[in-house]
């Protein structure tokens, strides 16, 4: 092939390649100015007053309270305009937040999620579980609120007040926050509310109880919205604490290694879920209806015994200009349950010393030993050895059995066998 040749075929190749090139440059442009054109069209102004189209997040009970409060305020036609929620689907049980939606005829989305934009001013979430990315964060032109069951940066996680109760908290609270993306409970604060802690009050009931403060600082914020936001600041990097899940195995009594306020705290903070536990000659057996006593609650916690992360300082109030709140005279829980033939009334304020117990009929190098067990007839309690002296049950409940009294308990086993072997393990 002579130069002239090539040269002709060069020219032609190149050329239909520059065409090519320029064509596909031409388009791209105009398809990007199309995008950014459709964005614009679809994509609406924030608002700046209510009422609001909202998407809520939530799962259980404590996020139930604030969808039921935001559902009202639909119905009478006040701050919330479009209210649809978004909740994860179980396989052997239905969340609260479910059942109430099917109950209330409310549209319900099942996780994960798709948000389409301009449909929405904000998402709300409450105890959902699950990151949410940045992608439907940023279908929200205000972004999302997320209702946290602690002051945070204090008790970061899934287990905020169960947490708080395990450290002997005497002050915890609610926080409004934005949600970021890629990690849990990092967002800027919008407001907080402390609430004090009762000395004898335990999850369920403190749950309960920031489930309906959380969820009247929810509607507080609404009627300004937009300048909450704008005054939201940064958490502070001081006083940072985890609060992860808790397992069965966190139940179990370490008779020679917990206190009698270690004991009492992990009650508090566990009954609920997971109860107090421990072997009766090989057999596992739940303690209930603990005797506590309120000096146990208001002593300084032994933090080396403890099997939750060190307290790492209290967090400092947060900026000026960031609402933070407290609320007094919040009521005592003292009675949460009564159990069967009203023999036990939990959380009982009857005083019982913890070093106090009859000693008369019971050898002093076994009773000296941890988790000896001796049966207080006054008191109709079980009494167990820990480290530093003994706590008391009014009832427990053995693998494969019904609920019984400690009367029962020490009627049909502790007093068939030996005095030596009248020990948990």
């Amino acid at each position: 092939m002579g130069w002239p040749v090539f040269k002709s075929l060069s020219k032609r190749h190149f050329g239909a390649s520059w065409s090519l090139l320029r064509y596909l440059h031409t388009n791209t442009v105009r398809k990007l100015c199309c995008d950014k054109k459709l964005y614009e069209d679809i994509t609406e102004p924030i608002k700046k007053s209510p009422p609001w189209n909202v998407m809520f997040f939530g799962t259980d009970e404590f996020a139930l309270r604030s969808l039921e409060s935001l559902h009202k305020e639909q119905q009478r036609g006040g701050l919330i305009e479009r209210l649809d929620v978004v909740s994860v689907p179980l396989r052997k049980s239905v969340t609260a937040v479910r059942r109430y939606c099917q109950k209330e005829g409310l549209w319900l989305i099942e996780w994960p999620v798709t948000v389409p934009q301009g449909v929405y001013d904000v998402g709300i979430v409450a105890s959902f579980g699950h990151l949410i990315p940045a992608s439907v964060i940023k279908a929200f032109p205000m972004g999302i609120i997320n209702v946290h069951g602690s002051l945070l940066p204090r008790w970061r996680g899934a287990a905020p007040v169960i947490h708080a109760l395990l450290n002997q908290d005497q002050e915890t609270g609610i926080t409004l926050m934005r949600i970021a993306p890629h990690r849990f409970d990092v967002g800027q604060l919008v407001s907080r509310v402390k609430v004090p802690v009762q000395w004898n009050i335990k999850s369920k009931e403190l749950t309960a109880h920031l489930a309906k403060v959380g969820a009247q600082e929810l509607l507080s914020i609404l009627p300004n919205l937009p300048q909450h936001l704008r005054d939201a600041r940064p958490q502070t990097s001081e006083g940072i604490t985890k609060a992860p899940k808790i397992n069965e195995a966190s139940s179990r009594v370490c008779w020679g290694e917990w206190s009698c306020n270690n004991i009492q705290a992990h009650y508090r903070a566990l009954d609920d879920y997971t109860p107090l536990w421990s072997l009766w000659q090989g057999t596992p057996v739940k303690l209930r209806a603990m005797v506590m006593q309120e000096a146990l609650s208001t002593s300084k916690r032994d933090a080396e015994t403890l099997k939750v992360p060190p307290q790492a300082g209290r967090a400092r109030n947060v900026k000026e200009n960031i609402s933070t709140k407290s609320i007094s005279g919040v009521k005592s829980f003292k009675s949460d349950c009564t159990v069967k033939n009203d023999f036990v009334v939990e959380n009982s304020t009857i005083t019982h010393p913890c070093h106090s117990v009859d000693i008369k009929s019971q050898r002093m190098d076994v009773i000296e030993m941890t988790g000896s067990v001796v049966y207080d007839r006054k008191a109709k309690a079980i009494k167990v050895r820990c480290r530093d002296g003994w706590v008391a049950f009014q009832c427990v409940l053995l693998k494969g059995r019904k609920l019984m009294t400690a009367q029962d308990f020490y009627n049909g086993f502790i007093s068939k066998i030996s005095k030596d072997l009248h020990r948990f393990t």
